[in-house]
């Protein structure tokens, strides 16, 4: 009988540890993290990388070929339009001029005496030139030939090919003009004859004409006001025509370059107010304005290896910055929607359930469920257009712990 009792007194023991233990933990609180629903603004933006530019930026060319003989500007220098920036070798080409000069000078001459007498032996001299220019124009057509072949090879630019011409019409024009002399000497001077004069004249004054014009080539000068940006020519380097030997560019008005995926495009428009971060250079808060979306997009490689389609955007730098230079990379954030004096609260707090969104609602540390209407979501803040009041506390990352109506404790931070 005893033995019965006994049994009895340990189970209802056990009976009454089991119910104080459910009690214990039916009350225990679940700590959670929260956080206010707060009014203020929300920014919706399209993020990228952009890259300062400067104003009439222009890549300056070799106008001829030729060794150059003078570097005028280094990196950085401020050049007016106009001005000297490299100089070629022209030696050749004023050499060729003078002769030209020469020539005209002599034939001129050669027509005013034309009616002049001239005895055996001068005719005599005049045949000795005739032969040695002869030699000299065979040298000169042989040498033109080779010249054409290494032209058409693609091994010497067009100028030394010119040049070669030239060569063989000036001892052309010097030996017409030795037959000249000779057929007066044997003559008197006719009317064709002075025609010839005439023809050889005019086509010296042409040839004369295109060498003169040449000489611009041969001086590179600034076409705009501006900065010497690079720069990749040096003294005793060699240059063919269309070489683009330095860059300019206006660094007194600098602008933002940015390329923008297609699908972000949609809600950037001329004007937007842009936002430019560096924070190397200690770049914070720096304002800017869409002033020009280019109206065709084109295909760019991502960094990893993806085709996307992008439209480069040109943006203002509205605020003067004296560390910015040609070249450096920024953040740029351009606005799409700005809305200020909303309700907004951490888009961790919302989940959904059967399609729609809710949150937690911290009321007197028990977890209230509450459906709400979202509004603008940005940089991981979510408008609540409906559903929640300023000040109340919701809860973040809620797991599968906790449920309606459970007893919560909010971690102090």
């Amino acid at each position: 009988m005893k033995k019965k009792k006994v049994v009895g007194i340990i189970v209802i023991v056990i009976i009454a540890l089991g119910a104080g233990a459910f009690a214990m933990n039916k009350g225990k609180a679940i700590e959670v993290n929260g956080a206010p629903v707060e009014r203020g603004m929300i920014t919706d933006y399209v993020e990228e990388l952009g890259t300062v530019k400067v104003k009439n930026q222009r890549n300056i060319y070799s106008g001829g070929a030729g060794q150059v003989t003078e570097v005028l500007v280094e990196l950085g220098d401020v050049v007016k339009q106009g001005d000297a920036l490299v100089r070629l070798d022209n030696q050749q080409l004023l050499r060729q001029i003078e002769e030209l000069e020469a020539q005209r000078r002599s034939i001129t001459a050669q027509y005013h005496e034309a009616l002049n007498t001239i005895d055996d032996k001068e005719i005599e001299k005049l045949q000795l030139q005739l032969t040695t220019v002869d030699r000299k124009l065979q040298e000169a057509q042989r040498v033109l030939e080779n010249t054409q072949k290494l032209y058409e090879a693609g091994a010497i630019s067009g100028e030394e090919y010119q040049r070669a011409q030239l060569e063989v019409d000036l001892l052309n024009n010097q030996y017409k003009g030795i037959q000249l002399d000779i057929a007066l000497l044997q003559k008197p001077l006719s009317e064709n004859i002075a025609t010839q004069y005439e023809a050889q004249l005019q086509q010296i004054a042409i040839q004369l004409e295109t060498l003169n014009s040449q000489k611009g080539d041969f001086i590179i000068t600034a076409p705009i006001d501006g900065t010497v940006l690079t720069k990749s020519v040096e003294k005793g380097s060699y240059l063919q025509p269309g070489m683009v030997i330095m860059e300019l560019g206006d660094t007194g008005e600098l602008y933002i370059e940015s390329d923008i995926l297609v699908g972000d495009i949609g809600g950037v428009q001329e004007g937007s107010l842009v936002e430019l971060i560096n924070r190397d250079l200690a770049i914070e808060g720096l304002k800017g304005r869409v002033r020009r979306i280019h109206p065709q997009a084109f295909s760019k490689l991502s960094d990893l290896g993806i085709e996307q389609k992008r439209i480069t955007v040109e943006i203002t730098i509205e605020d003067a910055v004296a560390n910015l230079r040609p070249g450096y990379d920024l953040d740029v954030k351009i606005i799409v929607e700005r809305r200020e004096n909303v309700l907004w609260i951490p888009e961790g707090a919302i989940f959904q359930q059967e399609g729609k969104d809710f949150v937690f609602v911290n009321r007197d540390n028990t977890a209230v469920l509450q459906e709400i209407e979202k509004g603008l979501e940005s940089n991981r803040r979510v408008e609540v257009v409906r559903g929640l009041e300023e000040g109340e506390e919701v809860i973040l990352s809620p797991d599968e712990n906790l449920t309606v109506g459970a007893t919560i404790r909010v971690n102090k931070k």
